[in-house]
């Protein structure tokens, strides 16, 4: 379900997975031959491919996805919200089988839209991807939402930005404490958190989108309610590739013909130019939006180079650095620009 990524562990992990518990409860259709650890994943979570050995099953995969421990809760809150995204006519993998510390899930195959050629038809994965946020929206304002008790509300977009400051700016870029940016984190987080509110996936850019005969999304267990834009500026500002203008002008469009509705401009930041398309206070909504969840991103980077030591999250941190220098010029948050200066040496 990631491309395939070898660490220290042997080609064949199998051997030494068979042995963990919660493992060899899962209902297995076959004996399996081998299992490959697949993806460079910011997730504590493991993702092994697992292939069957002997014949008749040419092609027949399974993604084994294992918990650094035992996890009940956080297993059965991947089925149920797996079964909540079904619900809404959203393409997830189907699960096969679940202990406290597993999951045996479909394997959707390699082809991440993070890793799609510029060569290769994007217009429809992203279609599909716009109309999957609406979808999503539209099943969260029917039914009960699968997570009601994760909120992406003001104090959670606030504590990801004090996550940026620990992990990101102190952590990995040394740079020192800034009240002014305290304030203007502050005035961020409370302006995105204004905004209607509606089912997010929370995590959705082009790693999470396999491109197959029809899009499948990954990491989606943590789903939760908060603002508006949340999905669509994660999509758009992808973290992992440049979104073609054309392809970004055209989900924008769709996304809006399903969720139009009037926004008020926020007193807390300058209305953007653009994206023209959208009227001033959604376009400002979109921007504030996609300006905290580049910043939220570089806190996971800084985390992830930091303390994790996966220092290849070091290449996307500029990407997601423009994304957000962008932004908040185009708002007037000129004086935060300045105090987030230790980013401009990515």
């Amino acid at each position: 379900m990631t491309p395939a990524v070898r660490g220290r562990e042997p080609a064949d992990a199998w051997p030494s997975l068979r042995a963990i518990a919660g493992v060899a409860e899962l209902p297995l259709p076959w004996p399996v031959a081998h299992a490959t650890r697949l993806g460079l994943h910011a997730s504590a979570r493991r993702f092994y491919r697992l292939s069957p050995a002997g014949g008749g099953h040419e092609g027949d995969t399974r993604v084994l996805v294992l918990y650094e421990h035992d996890d009940p809760e956080a297993v059965e809150r991947y089925e149920r919200t797996a079964r909540w995204f079904l619900g809404a006519g959203v393409r997830v993998p189907r699960l096969f089988g679940r202990s406290d510390r597993a999951l045996l899930v479909e394997d959707g195959g390699d082809r991440l839209l993070a890793e799609a050629p510029d060569t290769f038809d994007l217009r429809r994965p992203y279609d599909a991807a716009a109309r999957m946020i609406l979808a999503l929206q539209d099943h969260g304002r029917a039914v009960e939402v699968p997570n009601p008790q994760l909120r992406l509300d003001g104090e959670r977009l606030r504590r990801e930005l004090a996550f940026t400051e620990e992990h990101a700016l102190r952590g990995w870029l040394e740079a020192g404490p800034s009240r002014a940016r305290d304030h203007a984190f502050d005035r961020l987080a409370a302006a995105v958190a204004r905004q209607p509110r509606r089912l997010c996936h929370r995590d959705y850019h082009s790693r999470n989108l396999l491109v197959a005969d029809e899009l499948m999304v990954l990491d989606f267990q943590d789903a939760m309610v908060g603002p508006l834009f949340y999905d669509l500026a994660s999509l758009l500002r992808d973290d992992y590739r440049d979104v073609p203008a054309e392809q970004a002008a055209r989900a924008l469009e769709l996304f809006w013909e399903g969720a139009r509705q009037p926004l008020p401009v926020d007193d807390a930041a300058d209305v953007p130019a653009e994206p023209g398309l959208l009227p001033p206070g959604a376009r400002q909504g979109l921007v504030l939006t996609g300006a905290q969840r580049s910043l939220k991103a570089l806190g996971t980077f800084g985390y992830q180079v930091s303390v994790a030591g996966r220092h290849a999250y070091a290449g996307y941190a500029r990407r997601t650095w423009r994304h957000a220098r962008r932004a908040l010029t185009a708002l007037g948050f000129d004086e935060l620009i300045d105090d987030l200066a230790a980013f401009d040496r990515l």
